[in-house]
């Protein structure tokens, strides 16, 4: 009985562990590369690919690990249970990083072409510089890191489809640019929220610290009703197809998390509120790919 319980108990312990180190490692937050790609995909009526959707993937888990075990005395004020987990595993992020990078260009060499290989090398890089040289010119530039970051997001979640297929950037990948701009804005400014009091002792020029709360989820309510009319516009001229529709759900969505933003009681729920914005993109591509099958069992 009682090594029954211990048995237990360590296997608790162990899904903790593997819990905390999806949130915290950059795991599920990673995710919304591939899920930008898979929906770029489904939005263009291009071939999935596996391996693209992998090393879309691998792109931002490098970054965000980097860029995490960099903020580590940061997170201690804004993020301290993420602090904690990551403390644990920092002797070991070196070989982590490596093997991440492995396989990442074993992937390229064997399913990309060199057009796709020169923007993914570019956009590491520019990911990694922002990381070490440029974070301070938010101090400067207003709202520098999220024009950065999305613009990020957007280039790769785009150009990945056009540039593995070897597909000219139509009018169809551009909507779909400018929608993911739009709605990435929304999520990287939503994320100063918590950090804004730190934010604002750095000098940095975020939204919130220029605007203040109020006055800053005020401008990304407009910008969530904005995000959709180019979408709107492509399906009307048949340029996407008629299931770009259900993504209009994700105005509600992202709606929820602004509307509960206005009065949070405490930290916690920040993060929970954090988890929510950053599980949106993940979405995207379910909806889109659950609403295709409905539709052809009917």
């Amino acid at each position: 009985m009682y090594l029954s319980i211990k048995l237990k108990d360590a296997f608790l312990k162990y899904i903790e562990f593997i819990f905390q180190e999806a949130v915290h490692g950059g795991y599920l937050t990673a995710l919304g590369a591939p899920a930008l790609v898979l929906t770029t995909i489904i939005l263009t009526n291009s071939k999935i690919n596996i391996p693209l959707l992998i090393i879309s993937y691998l792109l931002p888990l490098i970054v965000y690990s980097f860029d995490y075990m960099r903020d580590l005395d940061k997170d201690n004020e804004t993020n301290l249970e993420r602090s904690n987990h990551l403390y644990k595993k920092k002797k070991y992020y070196p070989v982590i990083l490596f093997a991440y990078a492995v396989l990442l260009l074993t992937l390229l060499l064997l399913y990309t072409n060199f057009k796709l290989i020169l923007f993914i090398i570019l956009i590491t890089i520019g990911g990694l510089l922002y990381a070490t040289a440029l974070k301070g010119l938010t101090k400067k530039i207003p709202i520098f890191k999220n024009i950065y970051t999305v613009l990020t997001w957007s280039l790769g979640g785009t150009l990945f489809v056009s540039l593995f297929y070897s597909i000219t950037f139509s009018l169809s990948f551009l909507i779909v640019f400018i929608f993911i701009n739009f709605k990435g804005m929304i999520n990287a400014i939503f994320f100063d929220f918590k950090d804004h009091l730190a934010d604002s002792k750095e000098g940095l020029k975020t939204l919130p610290v220029l605007l203040g709360k109020k006055g800053a989820l005020q401008l990304l309510h407009v910008l969530n009703f904005v995000a959709f009319i180019p979408l709107i516009i492509g399906i009307y001229l048949k340029i996407l197809p008629l299931i770009s529709l259900v993504l209009i759900i994700f105005f509600f969505y992202s709606f929820y998390y602004l509307r509960m933003a206005q009065n949070p009681k405490n930290q916690d729920i920040w993060v929970k509120l954090g988890s929510i914005a950053d599980f949106e993109f993940i979405f995207w591509p379910i909806i889109l790919i659950t609403s295709l099958m409905f539709i052809k069992l009917i």
